[in-house]
C-alpha cells in the first residue's frame, strides 16, 4: 500500500513538472499558430472578394448572352465567395465569445 501511494505521489510530482513545461511549450507554438491563422483570414477575404468579383463579371456576360453563360455559375461564385468572406468574421467572433465566457 506504501508502494502505492509512494507512487502515487511521485507521479504527480512529475506530471506537475511536466505540464509545467509543457505550458511553457504551447505558449511558444501559439506565436507561429496565430501568425498562420491571420495569414489563413486574409487570403479567404481575398480569395472570397475574388470570387465575388468574378460573380459579377459572370452575372455581366449572362445578361449579355444567356444562352452562352449558365446562370449557375454566377449563382455558386456568389455562394462561395460569400462563405469565405463570412467564415474569418464569425470565426473571429467566436474566438472573441469563448474568451468572454471564461472570464
Amino acid at each position: 500500500m506504501k508502494k502505492k501511494i509512494g507512487l502515487v505521489i511521485f507521479a504527480s510530482t512529475n506530471a506537475y513538472a511536466i505540464s509545467d513545461s509543457l505550458g511553457d511549450l504551447s505558449d511558444k507554438l501559439m506565436a507561429p499558430l496565430s501568425v498562420l491563422t491571420s495569414a489563413l483570414y486574409n487570403m479567404s477575404l481575398a480569395i472570397g472578394v475574388a470570387l465575388l468579383f468574378g460573380s459579377l463579371i459572370q452575372y455581366k456576360n449572362y445578361k449579355n448572352n444567356p444562352s452562352q453563360v449558365p446562370i449557375s455559375r454566377f449563382v455558386t461564385l456568389l455562394i462561395f465567395g460569400l462563405v469565405l468572406i463570412a467564415l474569418p468574421i464569425l470565426a473571429k467572433f467566436s474566438a472573441s465569445a469563448t474568451l468572454l465566457s471564461r472570464v
